[in-house]
């Protein structure tokens, strides 16, 4: 958070009221997740938290706004259309915040997702001509580079709730300010959770997984989805280089998609859940097979 401070300051990125909306919020987060690394905290503190981040953040009206759209194949009458999205926003900031710092279990797994997201949101906000998400996102994928070095295995520095939860936080931010040049919301409105494909697959694994097994969601456990192609037999370095590539395929898709007509995008994304329906049931039922004692853990 500090390098990320010191690049916005020197590219005088405050004058970009959009990316100082963002980042203070920001330090929010990174604020309760330093504590918690320090101290430790419990689960219902930090969603406090997460919560007064979402809050503020939406104080500077950085919020969803798709429902609320005309373009949009779903229309809602406009206060019932204003609450959805309101709620859909502490959904998506609370979601994508928990499933970085989720995804986080492994060296420079985590890190390396920052990378290839933050690379995509440079390139379409290049496109999009959105100037100050450009250099926003460039700011990141640097510092996200940088600290990759030291983040891969075997590491000998570590994101931490503080790290991992301040760079979701932002990464989900900037995917609510990104605005696409389509013809319709229709096809768009979704780009943003491919983006995110695998914190967002790995935290809803994990989540069903131990919901089955009556396990807690939010206690640590190795049941990732890294955990899970190792007990496989995968190599450590080749687990995390697939789900790595596996971010740039689904990043790849989400770009192509935004440009076609709303139905076929939208056949696209159901695809796109079978596809997460079927891995997640996959991963699952070998894991259990290969760790029978997890079954009623």
């Amino acid at each position: 958070m500090l390098s990320l401070s010191v690049m916005i300051l020197l590219n005088r990125l405050w004058h970009h009221v959009e990316i100082l909306w963002i980042f203070i919020p920001a330090i929010v987060i990174f604020s309760f997740g330093l504590w918690d690394d320090k101290h430790g905290m419990e689960a219902p503190v930090k969603l406090v938290g997460q919560l007064l981040a979402i809050t503020i953040l939406m104080f500077f009206d950085v919020r969803v706004k798709f429902l609320e759209s005309s373009s949009f194949f779903i229309q809602l009458n406009g206060t019932l259309a204003y609450w959805a999205d309101i709620f859909i926003t502490y959904l998506w900031m609370v979601g994508i915040t928990n499933a970085f710092n989720m995804v986080d279990s492994m060296d420079g797994l985590a890190i390396g997702l920052c990378e290839i997201i933050s690379a995509f949101f440079f390139f379409l906000s290049m496109v999009s001509g959105q100037s100050s998400l450009a250099y926003f996102s460039a700011i990141i994928f640097g510092v996200s580079l940088s600290a990759a070095f030291y983040n891969r295995r075997p590491a000998k520095m570590f994101l931490g709730d503080s790290g991992a939860q301040g760079l979701g936080f932002m990464l989900a931010a900037a995917a609510i300010i990104y605005h696409p040049k389509v013809f319709s919301q229709a096809s768009s409105w979704f780009s943003p959770i491919m983006f995110f494909s695998v914190p967002i697959f790995d935290t809803s694994l994990v989540t069903i997984s131990r919901m089955l097994r009556g396990l807690p969601f939010y206690k640590a456990n190795l049941d990732h989805t890294y955990h899970r192609l190792v007990a496989l037999g995968w190599d450590q370095n080749r687990a995390v280089a697939i789900m790595q590539i596996g971010g740039i395929v689904f990043g790849l898709v989400s770009i192509c998609v935004i440009y076609l007509p709303p139905f076929t995008a939208n056949m696209i994304f159901v695809i796109w859940i079978i596809i997460f329906v079927a891995l997640i049931y996959l991963l699952e039922r070998t894991f259990t097979t290969f760790n029978p004692n997890q079954k009623n853990s």
